[in-house]
């Protein structure tokens, strides 16, 4: 019996590990999948809903004086009720009530779950039980046997429901683990404050929706007005990270690069990729980033000898020459570029993660969610730069938005190139020089 329930706890604790590293894609793909075989706008309304949720939500989770690990109980509970109405029905209004639920805890689950592994290491042994390969594989299955049904995945959606509820019992084992450490802590002051942020959040969101829609269908919105859009949504941006300026000081640079970073290679370059590779592109730039982000920290601390200031060095070289070399019109070295530029994100990642956790700047049951606002900003901005670009570029040469993210030749590929690729990298390279002057600076003070 004591092994049967040790086999349960360690099922549903490797569940949530599971759900926390993938969630915040697995339900856009989802989602995305079934609008690409239906074509329906219900399922584009729900898809552009989840993606603004995820991105809201991110933004405005800890606004509750409750803890990272009831917030973690919380998105799974969100989990399990935003994946029902897509399994079960295919009524607009229940998906519209779905895509906000799981929006928010695609967001969350992972930042919340870190904080909880980070602060179960300060106060107890406790380690993750983890069966994450053997559930990636199941999953691959089921997903499989959904298609291969032609189940319309209502099984897979219902699926993630389930596994949900399965890591729930996980999450409320780790959440009594994490008594000890909230013991004794004065309690955080959050809550509903600055209503005129909340106002332009609406605006700067419901601008984020109409860009979304454009991405996936052919909507006839002038550009002048698309652009107006995106001017008023980077207006409000400059005007929220201002308001922000104290917050983060010494990390904000770095977790906005890194968030531009991102967006540059997961968006941008997976849709860029066409232009060099055909449909294989995207698929090329998703392997690249996983291998970079996985084994960054691995592969740039082996090629420095475990010489940490030489890994500082070799990072900042990494970056700086990525950079570059996606610069250079040729498919072999734009693929290089993006490597070296996920094996910075993936090396930088832990470092950030610990650094900002047990800085004095801001509290330890806040700093994973403060990193992933920032890092969210530096996409967002990234997103609406590219944007800007491509409209205007498709405005003075009357194509179709569309022309770029639903491609059927690469005829425009050297027009892309020097008009949205350039200028993109070439701010992404000014966001990394300023974080690598701003890191030198600290390092230099914290010598002295």
């Amino acid at each position: 019996m004591k092994r049967l329930r040790q086999a349960g706890i360690d099922l549903s604790v490797g569940t949530l590990n599971f759900l926390a590293n993938t969630g915040i894609m697995l339900p856009y793909i989802l989602i995305l999948f079934q609008y690409q075989k239906t074509q329906s706008p219900t399922y584009l309304v729900a898809l552009v809903t989840v993606y603004i949720a995820r991105a809201a939500s991110i933004f405005y989770t800890k606004r509750f004086n409750l803890r990272s690990s009831t917030y973690l109980i919380i998105t799974l509970v969100f989990g399990a009720l935003g994946s029902l109405p897509f399994a079960l029905t295919g009524s607009l209004w229940w998906l519209l009530v779905g895509s906000v639920l799981w929006g928010y805890s695609a967001a969350t689950i992972w930042p919340y779950f870190l904080t909880v592994k980070l602060n179960l290491a300060q106060t107890t042994p406790f380690k993750m039980k983890s069966v994450y390969w053997v559930i990636f594989l199941l999953l691959a299955i089921l997903l499989g046997i959904d298609l291969g049904l032609k189940l319309s995945f209502s099984f897979s959606f219902a699926l993630l429901a389930v596994m949900n509820l399965v890591a729930l019992p996980g999450g409320l084992l780790l959440n009594e683990f994490t008594h000890d450490f909230y013991r004794g802590q004065p309690n955080q002051r959050h809550g509903l404050k600055q209503f005129w942020r909340w106002w332009l959040s609406v605006i700067f969101f419901a601008a984020l929706a109409v860009l979304t829609t454009l991405r996936k269908a052919d909507v006839p919105l002038p550009a002048w007005d698309t652009l107006a859009i995106i001017l008023i949504a980077l207006v409000i941006a400059l005007i929220e990270l201002y308001a922000d300026r104290r917050t983060l000081h010494n990390f904000k640079a770095r977790l906005l690069n890194r968030g531009f970073m991102l967006s540059y290679v997961l968006l941008f370059s997976s849709f860029m990729a066409y232009y060099y590779w055909g449909k294989l592109g995207m698929y090329l730039v998703f392997a690249v980033y996983l291998i970079g982000f996985e084994g960054g920290a691995g592969i740039i601390k082996a090629l420095a000898h475990h010489d940490p200031q030489q890994q500082d060095r070799l990072r900042h070289q990494v970056v700086i020459a990525g950079h570059l070399l996606v610069l250079i019109p040729w498919k072999w070295t734009y693929l290089l570029g993006l490597l070296l530029i996920a094996l910075y994100i993936g090396d930088d990642n832990p470092t950030v993660n610990q650094e900002l956790y047990e800085s004095d700047v801001v509290d330890n049951d806040t700093a994973i969610i403060s990193k992933y606002r920032f890092s969210t900003a530096g996409g967002l901005l990234c997103q609406l730069v590219f944007f800007g670009l491509l409209v205007t570029i498709s405005g003075i040469n009357n194509l179709s938005l569309l022309s770029f993210f639903k491609p059927t030749s690469t005829s425009h590929w050297f027009l892309y190139t020097w008009a949205v690729n350039w200028p993109l990298a070439l701010c992404s390279l000014g966001l990394a020089l300023t974080n690598l002057r701003q890191q030198r600076r600290l390092d230099h003070s914290e010598q002295n």
